[in-house]
């Protein structure tokens, strides 16, 4: 018997994952032993299950699901709170069907009358259970012995039992290639890399990337795009996973590029297109590697503002893209909007464009704020030690702050010698809060001779590392850049 490994969720986006239409489904699910309790009908949704209904069996442990509507299919999940929140799974595809167990083993005793599909699911279950067995007790074995003849055979063992389990998942496909658990085994298939082709005395005819090129190409070979089930199983959203965080270079140019060409080969009105669009905006809007938010600012530009959202309201609609409309002037590689600012006379005005230097850091803080308190002196202390080196480098820094604040800010800029470009803008009568979407302090950049941004939302203690490596691309930071922000985008 299985216990379920994650939360069950009450889904409360708008999926339409059940509207009317077809025959309507008939499932009847007895459990021998468990009467006159609580039944909970669970279904599998990307990375997460979702609670469809709550159902109690009768007298002999049994319950009719049944509607004038088709269950969408996928892979369902019967979980019962009395056995501890063990449960079994099903696969919805036929609408009509009777499952039947009992409470010594959910799982491995489960009969299926009426359905193809789980009949295939469970005879696949029971016979990988077998091998996983059989693979265990050969790792085991493999663990302990210290024979290197007798290893050797163990190993050519376990690739017996990989090449049968492997056989059998391709027997399945090719004797019942219709059925939507065919399509599931497949999904899971990677596909294998290839060798680069070589000339006549073994050189390589292409680039040495070729390899992870192929394979990257291929790597959605075995998975039906246009099959919107194969979200309600566990396999689509690893497989996405997969290729988003892992497969594809992750530098914002090759994940725009890669995602564009993954969600071309979806049809923009299905599931699986709207999953995977969101999925790759929520995964923008929290990275924290610099950058990245050059990722969510195409994604809103070319799909949310472009009408290939219907899902999203007016309002949200409305917050995205306003979120991409403030973050796209703010983007590395794009020149920084000018500040002007009084210094501590309140009288005199600095404009950003007037620093000259090959270096600006600009740096927002607040000082009030406890991170800043800890941030700024760290800042300081770089900064003179590379106006010590010669590094042409000067800090414009506006302050977050009211007037009522104003003593605090000076005696701050006092207490730790900010020997730069101190300004304020005490009586809020300029935009540059939201232009540059300071919602949490400190929050610094890097800009270049001609103020386009080189660096954004980075530590402290990065400002030094990374602006020695933009003198010398040879020096090795200490640390890759990401973005120091308390605060995390939420997802949309």
């Amino acid at each position: 018997m299985r216990k379920l490994f994650a939360t069950l969720f009450i889904s409360i986006i708008a999926l339409s994952l059940f509207a009317a239409g077809g025959k309507g489904h008939n499932i009847k699910i007895t459990v021998r032993n468990l009467p006159n309790t609580k039944m909970i009908l669970a279904y599998y949704y990307g990375d997460k299950q979702y609670v469809k209904d709550t159902v109690n069996l009768d007298a002999s442990g049994s319950v009719t699901l049944k509607a004038d509507t088709d269950l969408p299919a996928g892979i369902y999940l019967a979980v019962f709170p009395k056995l501890g929140n063990k449960y079994f799974e099903f696969i919805v595809n036929e609408q009509h069907f009777t499952i039947a167990t009992d409470t010594s083993d959910l799982a491995n005793n489960v009969k299926v009358s009426g359905s193809e599909e789980n009949q295939i699911f469970y005879d696949d279950m029971h016979f990988l259970n077998k091998e996983r067995k059989e693979g265990e007790a050969l790792n085991s074995a493999m663990r302990n012995e210290k024979d290197p003849v007798k290893k050797e055979e163990i190993r050519r063992n376990l690739q017996k039992v990989d090449s049968i389990v492997t056989s059998e998942r391709l027997r399945i496909t090719k004797d019942h290639p219709k059925t939507f658990y065919a399509a599931i085994i497949k999904a899971m298939e990677p596909v294998k890399p290839k060798e680069a082709p070589r000339d006549a005395v073994g050189r390589l005819k292409v680039d040495s990337n070729w390899v992870w090129r192929d394979y990257k190409n291929r790597y959605w070979d075995n998975v039906n795009l246009n099959d919107d089930r194969l979200l309600r199983t566990p396999v689509f959203h690893n497989k996405l996973k997969e290729f988003y965080t892992r497969t594809i270079i992750q530098i914002p140019d090759s994940i725009i590029e890669d995602g564009d060409a993954l969600l071309k080969k979806m049809p923009p009105k299905g599931e699986l297109f709207k999953y995977t669009l969101v999925y790759m905006l929520n995964e923008m809007a929290k990275s924290k590697i610099m950058g990245f938010d050059a990722v969510y600012v195409h994604l809103v530009k070319n799909y949310y503002a472009k009408g290939y959202t219907p899902w999203v309201d007016s309002v949200q609609l409305y917050k995205i893209t306003e979120r991409g409309r403030i973050l796209e002037p703010l983007l590395i590689g794009k020149k920084a909007r000018n500040i002007n600012l009084a210094d501590t006379t309140l009288k005199q005005m600095h404009s950003l464009y007037d620093v000259k230097n090959k270096f600006t850091i600009l740096c927002f803080w607040d000082p009030d704020c406890g991170h800043c308190k800890k941030e700024v002196p760290k800042l300081v202390e770089a900064y003179h030690k590379m106006k010590k080196e010669g590094i042409d480098v000067a800090v414009y820094a506006p302050s977050i702050m009211s007037i009522e604040e104003f003593k605090k800010w000076t005696d701050f800029i006092r207490e730790h010698d900010l020997d730069w470009i101190n300004v304020a803008d005490p009586y809020r009568q300029n935009n540059f809060r939201f232009e540059w979407d300071i919602q949490s302090t400190p929050q610094l950049y890097i800009l270049d001779s001609n103020k386009v941004i080189k660096a954004k939302r980075i530590g402290a203690e990065q400002v030094e590392d990374f602006i020695r490596h933009e003198i010398d691309p040879g020096y090795k930071p200490k640390s890759p850049p990401i973005i120091h922000d308390e605060n995390e985008e939420e997802p949309h």
